[in-house]
């Protein structure tokens, strides 16, 4: 087993054609796979190793890229092996979907149990595959719940994973890869592309902990129909994510920017309570320095005649307060630190600071975001 999370290795749309790949049944039986990207250019891939369990029905390949190198020869990178598990196709998929990630705890149990399902044929045969070919940077894919597949095994055996519409299968995870989730031990190396119209890709098992980073993509206006489930999941297809990178392969994130510049607003909520807190510290501080004024007036009023402390002088008693004050400050023993509430002053000040010129950055994003908007939008229906 790897000891840390490996890098991920291709762009986000190599690794979402795999997972389209991965749903044609006669891939499984292909020794090569040939993707084409946004850019037109070639993706080359060598099979070498396929799973195909139909009890389950689960399927799944392990795929490494082919290189070039510079006298022409053609060799493959075993080191960068990609696992692609497949996602929901057939309705008996649905029913692995609901049971084995919308049960939760009660999956769990029966995963413990090693009853046959794809969770853990999937596991088996990542773990076999592992062990046969030994790759230094092993990461994985998948849609639906190929992307749950994906996540799961990675978790397990500690490499990356970029997945589509991938429901959350915390409740799954053995207790000690959960506190892992929990800590954010997994939030640069897992990452999951959903839509907000997606209802099995947003799915937190009843306030489960996302698994690593999720991103709202941006979305295609392909109609899925009847498949959408009457609104519920029209955007959990992976049609749906078709034509949504950059040229870079990257995916383009959703971008709301009225939402951005509301949130953007909202800093000034927080800056504000920053600054009440501000003051009602002040207002502390200031009863503080009367109290301790007070205590030393009190000390003073006793030295004079007939006095509880007549045979004291002025010195003396500046001695005990001094030996017993946190420090002397503008002419007043203070019994508590007044350095503590300057530096909070000073923090306080700073917080706020950058507060509002991360507001007047986000701000200042989200408009340019929209005029270059509208800028794309005037010039392709002019130039169409």
């Amino acid at each position: 087993m790897i000891d840390l999370a490996t890098k991920k290795a291709f762009t986000d749309e190599e690794y979402f054609k795999l997972s389209e790949a991965v749903y044609q049944d006669g891939t499984l039986n292909s020794k090569k796979i040939n993707i084409e990207l946004s850019d037109r250019t070639k993706s080359n891939w060598k099979l070498v190793s396929k799973l195909n369990d139909r009890a389950t029905d689960t399927q799944a390949f392990a795929v490494v890229p082919e290189e070039k190198g510079k006298d022409g020869r053609i060799s493959y990178n075993y080191n960068n092996m990609v696992f692609v598990y497949r996602g929901t196709k057939e309705s008996k998929d649905f029913g692995s979907d609901i049971t084995n990630v919308f049960a939760g705890t009660n999956t769990r149990t029966s995963l413990d149990r090693k009853s046959k399902n794809p969770f853990q044929v999937s596991e088996k045969w990542t773990k076999e595959v592992l062990k046969e070919f030994n790759p230094k940077n092993p990461t994985s894919t998948g849609h639906s719940l190929g992307g749950a597949l994906s996540h799961y095994n990675s978790i397990l055996h500690d490499f990356n994973a970029t997945t589509y519409a991938a429901p959350n299968i915390y409740q799954l995870l053995p207790e000690d890869k959960q506190k892992k989730v929990r800590e954010g031990f997994y939030n640069k190396s897992i990452t999951d592309f959903t839509h907000d119209d997606d209802m099995i890709g947003t799915f937190d098992q009843f306030g489960s902990p996302i698994i690593g980073s999720q991103y709202i993509a941006e979305r295609n206006k392909v109609e899925v129909g009847v498949k959408g489930v009457f609104g519920a999941i029209p955007g959990h297809y992976n049609e749906t994510f078709e034509g949504c990178f950059s040229s870079d392969g990257t995916m383009k994130l959703k971008v709301d920017v009225d939402a951005i510049i509301r949130y953007a607003q909202d800093i000034d909520r927080i800056i504000h309570s920053l600054q009440t807190s501000n003051d009602d510290l002040a207002n502390i501080e200031k009863d503080l320095q009367l109290d301790s004024k007070k205590i030393q007036n009190q000390l003073e009023d006793e030295i004079g005649i007939g006095g509880a402390y007549s045979e004291l002088s002025t010195w003396d008693i500046d001695d005990v307060l001094t030996e017993l004050c946190t420090k002397y400050k503008n002419g007043v023993y203070c019994f508590y630190n007044p350095d503590e509430f300057e530096r909070y002053y000073e923090m306080n000040h700073h917080t706020c600071k950058l507060l509002k010129n991360f507001q007047i950055e986000l701000i200042d994003a989200a408009q340019s975001f929209r005029e270059t908007d509208t800028y794309l939008g005037e010039w392709i229906s002019n130039n169409n």
